[in-house]
């Protein structure tokens, strides 16, 4: 019985079965059967480097954090960005409201629509992948699939560390600073997801710019329900 790959090239994305191997007191990288190339040079890597590369928008990074990592760094780090997206996006309401101050509620709130907006976008790319027949859940499975596809948004999502400059200087810039802030950050986070879900290999097309307009599409139209969900949140808490 041939053994199944259990990761990937981070190169061309085709199946290895190891990413290393021992030889005494020797240890050396495996390279890929399709591209000849190493497997995955990120195995020699720190952390940080992975993680530089990844808001670098690296395609070779992505997918060593989705298939050839345990992950679990990535998931603390969401955490942490969670809470940072929340706190300016409650800052930012304060901002739109005449400098009302941030409470708690509103606070949590905010975590919870981004919560929400975490595995909305990750349902729905899901589902308008399996609507245009991008993969077949027999073989790849659906709860696989599904885990893949939200670790992918969770990626896409380090982009949030570029909120950080505007927290920390946001009383000494303008109003129109902090706008083409928070678009930069955005166009960074878009790219970053349009890369993740290529990498995923949901994408029916080879072609880029078909894969692009199918993320923005759904970027779109989360942003826009976002918006609602937004203003009714805060006729709820007015």
């Amino acid at each position: 019985m041939i053994e199944k790959p259990k990761y990937v090239c981070i190169n061309c994305g085709h199946g290895v079965r190891d990413l290393h191997k021992n030889y005494s007191n020797t240890v050396k990288t495996t390279h890929c059967e399709q591209c000849k190339k190493v497997a995955d040079k990120y195995i020699e890597f720190e952390e940080l480097i992975i993680l530089l590369d990844a808001l670098l928008l690296s395609q070779q990074a992505f997918r060593h954090m989705i298939y050839n990592d345990s992950f679990k760094l990535y998931w603390k780090i969401s955490l942490v960005l969670l809470l940072l997206e929340s706190f300016a996006l409650c800052r930012q309401r304060r901002d739109d409201e005449s400098g009302s101050p941030v409470n708690e509620k509103s606070f949590y709130m905010c975590v919870l629509q981004n919560i929400g907006d975490y595995v909305f976008i990750t349902l729905l790319l899901l589902l308008v992948t399996t609507l245009r027949g991008g993969i077949k859940f027999p073989k790849a499975g659906l709860g696989s699939f599904t885990i893949t596809l939200l670790k992918a948004v969770v990626i896409s999502n380090l982009s949030k560390f570029f909120l950080l400059p505007i927290l920390v200087w946001r009383n000494n810039t303008t109003d129109l600073g902090s706008q083409l802030h928070y678009m930069l950050v955005t166009s960074h986070n878009l790219c970053s997801l349009i890369l993740a879900y290529e990498v995923v290999g949901a994408s029916v097309s080879r072609k880029r710019w078909l894969t692009s307009l199918f993320v923005i599409g759904v970027f779109l139209l989360k942003e826009y329900l976002k918006l609602v969900a937004a203003r009714h949140s805060q006729n709820i808490l007015a």
